[in-house]
C-alpha cells in the first residue's frame, strides 16, 4: 500500500508532491489538497480542527477508494508563514470486507485504519520523520518501543538522542549530502533510554520542497538476526567437533584392529607356521595326527582370553583401572584422555600395557569387546 507526500502551504496548497509509486496522485503545484481529496471547506475545515498533528485519519477518495490521511504540522522554524506535510496511504480495494457492522461507513473507517496501523505503526522497523534540524515530526510504535520509556512521546526530541557517539556524525553528514528523494543505507548502533546498544540496518530518505527539508528514518533492529548467526555458527560448530570426534573414533578401531592383526600375525609365524612345517615334513601318520591334535589345541588357546579375569585387574596400577572403567562405560579415546588430563599419546601407551596385563596383546579380542563382558569395574 504505497504513500505519497504532500508539502501543502497554510492554505492547503500542494507544493510539491512526492508520488514516485502512485503518479495518478501528483498533484500539480497549487492544487487544493481538499480537491484532490473529494471533499469541501467545511469538511476540510473540520479534519483540521479535530485531527491532532500526526493522528490518522480514515476517508473516502473521489473514486471511492479507502484512503488513511496524516497531516504533520511544519515547525515554525522551518516555515514561518505555517503549512503542513499531509501524508496519504492509500488502501486496496481488494482490502475492503463485506459489511458487518452498523453502516457501510463505519466499517471502510475501521479498516482503514487497521491498513493505516500495519503501514505505519505495526511495521516490524522504526519510522522516524525529522525536520532538517534532526528533532522528531513523527515516531511509529516500534520506534517509542526501542527509544522512548514509559509514555514518554519522541516528537520534539532530537534524533542524535538515539545515535551512538561513534556514529552520529557519519549519519547526519550522510543524510545532510541526500538530494530531494534520495536513500542512504548502512548499518550502525543505536541507543535505547537506558543506553542499551541495538545494532540496526538504517535507510535515510530526503523529501524536501524548497527550503523545507524532512528525513525519514528506517531502522531495523538486526539482534534477531545476529542471533541467529550465532546459533548457526555455534551449529556449524558442533557438528564440526562431532566430525572430529567421530574421525577419532574411527582412528582408534582401525589402530585396535591393526593391533590385533599384527598381534595374531606374529602369533601364527611364532607357533603354529612350525607346527605346520613339522607336519609336512613327518612320514608317520600318528606322528602327523599328534601334531594336528597340538595344532588345534594352539588355535584354540589363541582365542580364549584368562579364565582368571580378577586376578588380571589386580596387576592393573589405578590409572590403568580409571581407563578401563571408562572404556566399560563406552567413552572414547579424545574424551578419556581429557576426563584423566593426559596427553592422547599417553593413553595409547597405557592401552597397550592394559593388553598386555589382561592376555589381549595377542589375541584377536579387542580391549573394548573384553571390558563389556566383564562385570562392573
Amino acid at each position: 500500500m504505497p504513500t505519497v507526500m504532500f508539502f501543502c502551504d497554510a492554505t492547503g496548497r500542494v507544493i510539491e508532491t512526492h508520488a514516485e509509486q502512485s503518479p495518478e496522485w501528483d498533484l500539480l503545484p497549487g492544487t487544493l489538497l481538499r480537491e484532490a481529496l473529494g471533499i469541501d471547506d467545511a469538511e476540510m475545515d473540520a479534519l483540521l480542527s479535530r485531527v491532532p498533528p500526526g493522528s490518522a485519519h480514515s476517508l473516502t477518495g473521489p473514486h471511492g477508494q479507502p484512503l488513511i490521511l496524516r497531516l504533520i504540522p511544519f515547525p515554525q522554524s522551518l516555515s514561518p508563514a505555517g503549512g503542513y506535510l499531509a501524508a496519504l496511504t492509500l488502501a486496496a480495494l481488494t482490502l475492503a470486507a463485506p459489511p458487518a457492522v452498523n453502516t457501510p461507513a463505519q466499517s471502510a473507517s475501521t479498516l482503514d485504519y487497521a491498513v493505516f496501523n500495519a503501514v505505519f505503526n505495526d511495521v516490524q522497523d522504526a519510522i522516524l520523520l525529522t525536520d532538517d534540524a534532526f528533532r522528531i515530526l513523527a515516531a511509529n510504535r516500534k520506534a517509542h518501543a526501542l527509544y522512548a520509556t514509559g509514555d514518554e512521546c519522541l516528537d520534539g526530541s532530537a534524533l542524535p538522542r538515539i545515535l551512538h557517539p561513534a556514529d552520529e556524525g557519519r549519519v547526519l553528514a550522510a543524510a545532510r549530502a541526500l538530494k530531494s528523494g534520495m536513500s542512504w543505507r548502512g548499518s550502525l548502533t543505536t541507543l535505547g533510554p537506558d543506553g542499551q546498544e541495538t545494532p540496526v540496518r538504517i535507510t535515510v530518505r530526503c523529501l524536501s520542497v524548497g527550503e523545507v527539508r524532512l528525513y525519514q528514518f528506517m531502522l531495523g533492529d538486526l539482534r534477531r538476526r545476529m542471533a541467529l548467526e550465532r546459533d548457526l555458527a555455534k551449529s556449524r560448530m558442533q557438528v564440526a567437533d562431532m566430525n572430529t570426534a567421530l574421525k577419532q573414533v574411527l582412528r582408534n578401531v582401525e589402530e585396535e584392529r591393526q593391533e590385533l592383526k599384527d598381534g595374531l600375525v606374529q602369533q601364527v609365524r611364532e607357533e603354529v607356521l612350525p607346527t605346520v612345517e613339522r607336519i609336512v615334513q613327518e612320514d608317520s601318520h600318528l606322528v602327523r595326527q599328534a601334531y594336528r591334535s597340538a595344532l588345534e589345541e594352539k588355535i584354540a588357546d589363541m582365542v580364549e582370553t584368562s579364565p582368571d579375569a580378577a586376578s588380571l585387574f589386580a596387576l592393573l596400577t589405578p590409572r590403568e583401572m580409571d581407563i578401563c572403567r571408562l572404556i566399560q562405560q563406552s567413552w572414547q579415546g579424545r574424551a578419556i584422555a581429557e576426563q584423566l588430563g593426559i596427553s592422547f599419546e599417553t593413553l595409547q601407551t597405557h592401552r597397550k600395557n592394559i593388553r598386555r596385563k589382561l592376555g589381549l596383546k595377542n589375541g584377536p579380542v579387542s580391549l573394548s569387546a573384553f571390558l563389556q563382558q566383564q562385570p562392573p569395574l
